[in-house]
């Protein structure tokens, strides 16, 4: 990992350890690799992340592209804040079910004085199908 990756990479963990809210359903999801505006995590879908239907919940799914695409941007050189979120979009493309992998990977497409430009994909490792695609914008002139 790279530096300012590193010192994101155990924000998170803390973070995600210690929350009593919502995030606390990220405490599966562990980061590969982040540095330069990209974050790569992964984990394995458990009960708590499904549905009523037995499949990954889609609340779940928006949820993973807001948090790892914000994680990511934060390692972006030119970027030292986490901003907030001004457009979040997901594309549902497949399903996934308990004990499958996921990786989620993100990456910056364009961080500029006030705005920030992120996209996500999530993809089930072991068939190499995506599972969803998200974009999300980020207001980053606080």
């Amino acid at each position: 990992m790279f530096t300012k990756g590193a010192q994101v990479a155990e924000v998170f963990a803390k973070a995600v350890a210690s929350t009593k809210g919502f995030d606390q359903h990220l405490r599966k999801v562990k980061l590969i690799n982040c540095g330069n505006g990209r974050m790569l995590a992964h984990f394995k879908v458990g009960e708590e992340h499904l549905n009523m239907r037995g499949s990954l919940h889609g609340g779940f799914i928006a949820h993973l592209v807001d948090a790892i695409s914000t994680y990511a941007l934060t390692t972006h050189e030119r970027v030292d804040t986490r901003g907030v979120s001004i457009d979040l979009s997901v594309s549902y493309l497949s399903h996934a079910v308990v004990g499958d992998e996921i990786e989620v990977e993100a990456c910056t497409k364009r961080a500029g004085k006030k705005v920030a430009f992120l996209e996500v994909e999530l993809r089930n490792k072991e068939k190499n199908q995506i599972i969803a695609t998200g974009r999300h914008t980020k207001y980053i002139g606080i």
